[in-house]
């Protein structure tokens, strides 16, 4: 009986301490979606006052992503796989890959990248306020990850 309270002891513990960690990822998968819906409000919400994108060698505001994302007749689609993630107090980090479908009438392409994102606690939630992003070469996909599809 000891063994089964102490495991039923376990079990909640772990799953509170997964339930907590995974609602850090919920700007990132807020931002995506919203990038995927070309909803430009939706994605000035899911970060700070202070956000940056690192962009594949380039600098870019919250402003500047917002620009490159227009509406388009094709239908993206998001998978992320978390390498590890670490909170300290408000302000968690996270890395990550990730892999776009974008695909149209005509075709349909994958494009990875690998990620990582400072996320901070502003009241209750939690907003990005850097994201680092360096897309892979077309011909480099990851090996041995398994992505999950973003929950729509």
């Amino acid at each position: 009986m000891k063994q089964v309270l102490t495991f039923i002891t376990f079990l909640i513990f772990s799953t509170s301490i997964h339930a907590k960690d995974s609602t850090i990822f919920t700007p990132v998968s807020d931002l995506f979606l919203a990038v995927s819906n070309f909803d430009h409000a939706k994605m000035r919400a899911a970060v700070d006052d202070s956000f940056l994108l690192l962009e594949h060698g380039e600098v870019w505001t919250i402003d500047d992503f917002v620009n490159v994302v227009k509406p388009a007749d094709y239908i993206q689609t998001n998978y992320f796989s978390v390498i590890n993630s670490r909170v300290e107090g408000d302000v968690a980090f996270i890395n990550y890959w990730n892999k776009a479908n974008i695909k149209n009438t005509e075709r349909s392409i994958d494009i990875y990248w690998l990620e990582s994102v400072v996320v901070s606690k502003v009241g209750d939630k939690w907003l990005l306020s850097q994201m680092h992003s360096t897309r892979l070469p077309q011909d480099e996909i990851p090996k041995g990850v398994t992505f999950i599809k973003q929950q729509i």
